[in-house]
């Protein structure tokens, strides 16, 4: 998504919270295209990778020009060695994906665990977590279209929507309302967007 200058001039909690509800939006309008049949899963594969590539870099990028270079050399390493994955060919076939994918999976889940303890010491919170999180529930989507011989939104998907929405509106109001205090680090905000992705996961398993 194109960022605008009044983008870059909100706190940054400001644009994590608002984040959080653009995820809801792309997970629903993915769902929503791959059911209709407006898009292939291998096509969509291809775009939400090129995506989160771009955000992953921009992450590493942020980091290391930063004045204390905040970015570690382990989670560097880890960052590329994700980013090389992420410019790999496209997936042909159900197998093809399917490698990709668990190949993915257990890099994201090596930075994770890279950054879970290193996010706490940080002054702003990263939205690279969000990101991941985020592109892990559109990889299931993705997952879903290639396996299921029927992939349609089902009525309980569409109220599992709904209430994510609100949930995810209600957690973004805690958050900017913490900033009001003083709170700024990934810690002070992590249960908000912890509960948002629990609350999309739960939809997503609505599906097909």
């Amino acid at each position: 998504m194109k960022k605008t200058k009044e983008d870059s001039d909100k706190p940054f909690l400001h644009k994590i919270a608002d984040g959080l509800l653009e995820a809801q939006q792309e997970i629903d309008d993915l769902a929503l295209q791959l059911s209709l049949g407006k898009a292939e899963a291998k096509e969509k594969f291809e775009g939400i990778k090129k995506e989160f590539r771009n955000n992953i870099g921009e992450f590493r990028r942020l980091l290391e020009e930063t004045p204390h270079k905040l970015i570690t050399p382990e989670i560097k390493k880890k960052v590329q060695e994700l980013e090389v994955q992420l410019a790999l060919g496209k997936a042909e076939t159900k197998e093809e994906f399917e490698e990709q994918r668990k190949k993915l999976l257990r890099s994201i889940a090596l930075i994770e665990k890279s950054i879970k303890k290193w996010l706490k010491n940080v002054d702003f919170p990263p939205s690279i977590e969000s990101e991941m999180e985020k592109f892990k529930l559109k990889l299931e989507i993705v997952r879903l279209k290639y396996s299921l011989k029927k992939f349609e939104l089902r009525d309980d998907f569409k109220e599992h929507m709904r209430n994510a929405k609100m949930e995810i509106e209600k957690n973004t109001s805690k958050a900017k309302s913490k900033l009001q205090i003083g709170k700024r680090k990934y810690e002070d905000f992590a249960d908000e967007i912890s509960s948002a992705y629990d609350h999309l996961k739960k939809a997503v398993k609505h599906l097909g």
